[in-house]
C-alpha cells in the first residue's frame, strides 16, 4: 500500500488558479505548476489553451509553450512540477482523457468550475504508466496565514 503524497501550495498560489479557472469559464483553462521541489508548488504560470477543436472539455499545451514554461522556471531556480486545468460545469475529478495523456512524475491539478464559480481543487498522480491517478493531499499556506483549517483533500 503506497502512502499518501503531501503537496504543499504557496500563499496565493491556488487564488491564482481559481482566478485563471474563472476567467477561462465556459473553456477549460489550463497552466503549469512550479517550484523547487515536488512537494512545494510556489508558483503557477497561466497557458493558453492549444486544443483547436473542443476547448470546452479538453485543454492541450503547446510543445512552444511547454518549452518555454521550463525555461522560465529554470531561469527562476524553480522546476516544472505539473499542470492545473479546469472542468468547466464537471466535478473537480480526472477524466479518462486527462489519466490517457498525463505524464508519469508531473502533478495533474484539477478545479471544478460550476456556472462561472471555481469550486473544489483537487491534486492527483499518477506513478506508472498502466497506474490510475491516486488523490495527493493539498496542504494550502494561504490557510494557515488566515487562520483556517491548513490541510484539506478537495479545497474549496
Amino acid at each position: 500500500m503506497s502512502r499518501e503524497r503531501s503537496v504543499r501550495f504557496a500563499i496565493g498560489v491556488l487564488d491564482a488558479i481559481r482566478d485563471e479557472a474563472r476567467r477561462a469559464y465556459p473553456y477549460e483553462g489550463c497552466g503549469a505548476l512550479l517550484g523547487p521541489s515536488a512537494e512545494h508548488i510556489t508558483d503557477t504560470e497561466p497557458l493558453p489553451n492549444a486544443e483547436g477543436t473542443a476547448p470546452r472539455v479538453k485543454f492541450a499545451v503547446s510543445p512552444r509553450d511547454y518549452l518555454a514554461v521550463e525555461d522560465r522556471a529554470e531561469a527562476r531556480g524553480l522546476r516544472l512540477l505539473g499542470f492545473w486545468h479546469s472542468h468547466p460545469d464537471h466535478p473537480a475529478r480526472p477524466s479518462e482523457t486527462d489519466r490517457r495523456f498525463a505524464w508519469e512524475g508531473l502533478l495533474t491539478v484539477v478545479v471544478g468550475v460550476q456556472r462561472g464559480t471555481p469550486e473544489a481543487i483537487t491534486a492527483w498522480d499518477l506513478r506508472g504508466p498502466d497506474q490510475s491517478f491516486e488523490q495527493a493531499r493539498i496542504d494550502d499556506l494561504s490557510a494557515e496565514r488566515t487562520g483556517g483549517e491548513a490541510t484539506a483533500q478537495e479545497v474549496p
